[in-house]
């Protein structure tokens, strides 16, 4: 007789997502699960967005290797991103839960170690989602700047007004966040839809009008070392932070794990297949924005060219058309709209929420109101700081830089974590049986070449881009990191982390063994104790 043979039948009224919570601690189902594996693998391609964050950081990269860069630094990124997504999307399918990274650390720690570890790991997550989500927002208003800029006459552009912009649009996500959560499952079509034909629509206009065009040659072999760094090397390197900026925010649906159905099957698809996809896909989209590129630094001295790189690039192929160069770039701020903008509050709110009912954050941040399922709280704290952050552009714009700019290396460090405790303790200590998402025995070695990866780039992207570097060109993404990610943290857990945080992992004792086989399949519900 076979295993499954063996196993009793499932009662009809079984909720295997509920099931899968309660195993790993989380006491009860509180968020409705209005996802499915397209919607929220829709949200992932947007909020990745990856031709149109590409696009907005080219600058970086153009200064600092050139087209080479760009091309080869996107492939090299593009293959990092899938071997990193595809070992935490495994970690994922084994602890689906809106905690994400933090909880894979929870459970993949040795046991004196769990509570520290994760508590440092959620601060970092959040800290990375806070600032990626003002970057990406953020450059949707320097895009509606730009069209003023360029053809308004008469209009004197001031940065409160890009600041403003930013307000006003994250008072709409906002509430989109809290009243339309059920619809966001229906605007990430649009989005997606968006997302698509924007990237067709632009790239063969581009390919059509722009004349001359760059050589072969130059495409794949140019390397403009504007940095000021003597070693081209170097200065190549730095330059990965346009295409690294563009090949993180792909795990958003980790995030939103409690609010999609068959998490533990599908969530891993929405992460490792949006990465697959979009590196795939973007790859001629690199190679043939370096074509419409002929003169770089007669690109980058354009009139909006550090705001809005697409949009300068748009205007002068069109010639300074109206039509050409709004009808062509619309597409970001209208994938903006419908998802990426309310779905980075969302997911960033989800992240604040979990580590609030763990007694990281004020317990009213972990309330989830029973008219909207929402946690209200936790989204107005995520929208609090998207809304302030960018105030900062008014009085000094190489403050807000320091931290927009950072948001890529916070989220690698993000990402360093779960890898590192998995290359260095493997997941023993987790005693959970795998997902239905596995990489068997290729799990550690691809964790090992991944941690190598977000440890070179971390190196490289914490150094000065311009040299001889100054306060008004330093490199402030070292400090933004050790402020949010060590220093905040470091003081909340003396000050009353210590005392109030009781992790995920709680439940579990030295064998985790089974207290109830509420499926007969091996699935064991265990009751989480408090911490003491």
């Amino acid at each position: 007789m076979s295993l499954d043979e063996t196993r009793k039948p499932l009662p009809s009224d079984f909720d295997e997502d509920a099931a899968d919570l309660a195993r790993l601690g989380v006491e009860k189902q509180e968020l409705k699960r209005n996802f499915n594996a397209w919607s929220l693998a829709f949200m992932c391609f947007c909020n990745n967005g990856v031709w149109e964050a590409f696009t907005a950081s080219s600058a970086q990269a153009l200064t600092s290797g050139g087209s080479s860069s760009m091309v080869y630094g996107y492939l090299l990124m593009s293959i990092g991103a899938l071997i990193i997504s595809l070992c935490i999307s495994e970690y994922a399918s084994m602890i689906p839960t809106a905690g994400g990274q933090y909880h894979y650390v929870a459970y993949m720690s040795p046991p004196r170690f769990r509570r520290i570890f994760s508590w440092y790991a959620g601060w970092i997550t959040t800290w990375a989602w806070v600032l990626s989500s003002v970057a990406g927002n953020f450059a949707t208003c320097m895009q509606i700047s730009s069209y003023m800029i360029l053809f308004r006459e008469g209009y004197v552009y001031e940065r409160w007004h890009t600041a403003v912009t930013m307000l006003i649009l994250m008072t709409l996500y906002l509430f989109a966040s809290i009243f339309g959560i059920k619809y966001l499952h229906h605007t990430s079509f649009i989005a997606m839809a968006a997302h698509t034909v924007g990237f067709l629509a632009i790239i063969i206009y581009l390919l059509v009008h722009t004349n001359p065009r760059s050589s072969a040659t130059y495409v794949f072999t140019n390397h403009s070392n504007l940095t000021g760094w003597e070693s081209d090397g170097v200065a190549w390197c730095i330059g990965l932070l346009a295409p690294a900026a563009a090949v993180v925010g792909w795990d958003s649906s980790t995030h939103m794990a409690e609010e999609m159905k068959n998490a533990a099957r599908d969530l891993p698809k929405t992460m490792w297949i949006t990465v697959l996809v979009t590196g795939v896909v973007t790859f001629p989209w690199v190679i043939a924005l370096m074509f419409c590129i002929p003169d770089i630094t007669a690109f980058l001295g354009g009139p909006v060219a550090r705001l809005s790189p697409l949009v300068q690039l748009m205007y002068n192929v069109s010639g300074g058309s109206f039509s050409a160069t709004v009808g062509m770039t619309v597409f970001v701020p209208v994938m903006g709209f419908t998802i990426a903008g309310p779905g980075c509050i969302s997911a960033t709110s989800r992240i604040i929420y979990s580590l609030a009912r763990e007694g990281a954050f004020p317990p009213i941040f972990a309330k989830v109101n029973a008219t909207w399922n929402v946690p209200i709280y936790a989204i107005l704290v995520s929208y609090g700081l998207m809304a302030t952050i960018p105030l900062i552009y008014i009085g000094n714009e190489t403050a807000y830089y320091c931290f927009a700019s950072s948001g890529a290396v916070v989220y690698i460090v993000g990402y360093c974590f779960p890898l590192g405790v998995r290359v260095i303790w493997g997941m023993e200590q987790s005693h959970l049986k795998k997902g239905p998402f596995t990489l068997g025995r290729f799990s550690k070695p691809l964790a090992i070449i991944s941690l190598v990866l977000c440890v070179f780039l971390v190196v490289f992207m914490c150094l000065p881009t311009m040299m001889p570097a100054t306060a008004l060109n330093a490199n402030y993404a070292p400090a933004v990191l050790v402020f949010g990610s060590v220093f905040l943290p470091t003081i909340a857990w003396f000050a009353y982390g210590r005392k109030t945080y009781i992790g995920v992992t709680q439940h579990l004792s030295a064998r985790n063994g089974p207290e109830e086989d509420v499926t007969g399949q091996g699935q064991y519900i265990v009751e989480p104790k408090k911490f003491d």
